[in-house]
């Protein structure tokens, strides 16, 4: 599949591009001697057990098995083609891109997929289309213009379209022969009990949800019916709508977010489009959904600032609350600011009511550090007054001030004391009891592994099988996988092998390997790349064992004489432990009919076969 996009090109997106930056936005990754680890984004990794190699670029995990390169691990992550992956890696990294490259590399998605993606755009231009040129959408436009206060410019850059009550998204998907089945999948329709489909988003003004690449995969929309009790509605999860991955408008957003190192981070769509018309691009919003580990890592990587701008009503200060624990938990050193709104109005209501000016005033000076928001929250509806609720208050407050600066502890508990009348030296030897919280990093548990080693495996794969019961391999496989890392090394050693009449591995497997080495040294003359290898096979059960051949034999020297004893293992124990497999496997279904007579002679026969070859 690689040969649409030129092999220079992707070996500049390899050299830079981290492997280690790319995964940790998914997980969060600790240095332990030349391995990180963390726990595996694929799975639920209560243990971790991914394991990243940043001088080969690699990555696996010995508990699902998934392994690979940079490129291998967002193509599953993200549902991509190897051809999307080098694009969406190139584009992140900053590399430029020739429109060709993008062309073939959208050509190589799964046609099922594409044809999601095609019948998504072509919704948005037909939605907008209506919105902005048709009598159907005259109601809807004069809301936007007149209650909403959105100009024709910001409505169009923003996408924004009417979906009418006259089906029109299916006539053309049926005018268009679009097949009922990528219909249904697109989530776009919905299926009446008889079967029949009707387009999801009538009467209602859509917004179009984008990916960070600027794919349309799905619409949210707010009715136009006073009597529809279901306000806003959005796409449904799938598998190329997720809201937990997904930020609005970060497609557009995102260079003004590299350029300020700053992100602004809205409840709703309205709020990023008013933010927008006030000055500040680097906006963008959660899709109705609580901020989530991914959505951290995506912008934390890109800035040193985070401000996050919640509504003034419970659910967004409690909002607020979590927002700020998960961001410090995943990096501390992120400074964070809490937009303070007046007269707990949203943000699109500020600039409705009092204007654009004064809605960039507020999201420039009303920034509250999470100090001071976390104590104004903790006063909530207590009457402080009360001495019950005051202590209660000071209860909460103390373990927020333990983890501020000396400057902010002393301010706030200034404030505290003249506010309610208490000592503030009273208030000092209270907190200097108060325990410090520990904030741990989210998902860190990773173990602390012992270095214990030995000549056949690495110690990253003992430690797992330690603390896993990992069964070990035979000492057949053993030494094809040692012959397979020294063909790795030194391709002369495939011809040796090939030389030795009627000479097989004993697993497939491993012929395969062999026939696919020698293939990729014949393309590659240049050093051996793990990495460009198995990106080369593209086969996760394959790279798995590659991965494991490397974590054993990767150090190990190739010496001729090892050769030939690799090979004499493979020729004389081969067979013996395939006879011995297919004599367990024979006891078993012996002892499944209670045959007791054939039991006895499988057992006997198995116990001698193991004592001549001394097994």
């Amino acid at each position: 599949m690689a040969n649409r996009i030129p092999e220079s090109f992707i070996s500049e997106v390899r050299q830079k591009v981290n492997i280690v930056d790319v995964i940790g936005k998914y997980t969060t990754l600790v240095k332990r001697g030349r391995q990180w680890s963390g726990s595996c984004p694929f799975h639920d990794d209560r243990h971790p057990s991914l394991f990243v190699e940043e001088n080969k670029q690699v990555f696996n995990c010995f508990s699902c098995g998934r392994s690979g390169s940079v490129f291998s691990f967002v193509m599953e992550k993200e549902g991509l083609t190897y051809p999307e992956s080098i694009i969406s890696l190139a584009k992140e990294a900053g590399i430029p891109i020739d429109n060709q490259l993008v062309n073939d590399a959208t050509k190589q998605i799964n046609p099922r997929t594409q044809a999601i993606y095609d019948l998504h755009d072509a919704a948005q231009r037909l939605y907008q289309h209506i919105l902005t040129n048709t009598t159907s959408g005259e109601p809807a436009l004069k809301y936007l213009r007149e209650k909403r206060k959105l100009s024709d410019n910001i409505i169009k850059r923003f996408g924004i379209g009417y979906v009418p009550a006259e089906n029109v998204l299916l006539h053309y998907a049926q005018e268009h022969n679009i097949s009922r089945e990528v219909m249904i999948a697109s989530e776009l329709f919905i299926e009446s009990e008889s079967g029949d489909l009707r387009d999801r988003f009538t009467n209602r003004v859509v917004w179009p949800i984008r990916t960070v690449n600027g794919q349309v995969v799905g619409f949210s929309g707010r009715t136009l019916d006073v009597n529809n009790s279901i306000k806003y509605m959005n796409s449904p999860e799938s598998t190329f709508f997720n809201k937990g991955n997904l930020l609005y408008n970060f497609d557009q957003a995102k260079n003004s977010i590299r350029r300020t190192r700053t992100v602004l981070i809205f409840e709703g769509f309205m709020d990023v489009i008013a933010s927008d018309m006030s000055g500040y691009a680097n906006a963008v919003a959660t899709m109705g959904t609580a901020l989530t580990l991914y959505h951290v890592k995506q912008l934390t990587r890109l800035v040193d600032r985070v401000l996050l701008v919640y509504d003034g009503d419970e659910a967004g200060q409690e909002a607020a609350k979590r927002s700020i624990d998960l961001i410090k938990k995943d990096n501390p050193a992120i400074d964070i600011g809490i937009i303070h709104l007046p007269d707990q109005l949203d943000p699109d209501e500020v600039r409705v009511q009092r204007g654009e000016q004064f809605l960039k005033q507020v999201l420039e000076q009303n920034v509250l550090t999470p100090v001071t928001f976390l104590i104004d929250a903790a006063k909530g509806n207590k009457n402080l007054s009360n001495q019950t609720q005051y202590l209660n208050f000071l209860q909460e407050v103390m373990p927020i001030l333990k983890n501020a600066t000396p400057v902010e502890q002393d301010i706030q508990l200034t404030n505290i004391a003249n506010e309610f009348g208490t000592s503030k030296q009273a208030l000092i030897e209270q907190l200097q009891q108060t325990p410090k919280a520990n904030i741990q990093p989210v998902k860190n548990q990773t173990r602390n592994f012992s270095n214990n080693d030995n000549n056949l495996v690495s110690n990253s794969e003992l430690d797992y099988r330690r603390f896993n019961s990992v069964p070990t391999v035979t000492q057949v496989e053993r030494a094809e996988r040692a012959l397979i890392m020294a063909m790795i090394k030194k391709p002369q050693v495939i011809q040796q092998v090939e030389e030795k009449v009627g000479f097989a591995f004993v697993h497939s497997d491993y012929q395969l390997l062999m026939m696919l080495i020698n293939i990729y040294h014949q393309q590659h003359r240049e050093p051996f790349d793990l990495a460009a290898f198995m990106d080369f096979i593209q086969k996760p059960e394959l790279n798995q064992k590659i991965m494991a051949i490397e974590r054993a034999y990767g150090e190990l020297s190739v010496e001729n004489s090892a050769i030939d004893d690799y090979i004499k293992i493979i020729a004389h124990d081969g067979p013996i432990d395939n006879k011995i497999t297919q004599l367990k496997q024979s006891i078993n279904i012996a002892k499944q009919q209670h045959d007791n007579e054939k039991l006895l002679q499988l057992t006997t026969e198995l116990i001698n076969l193991k004592k001549q070859n001394s097994i």
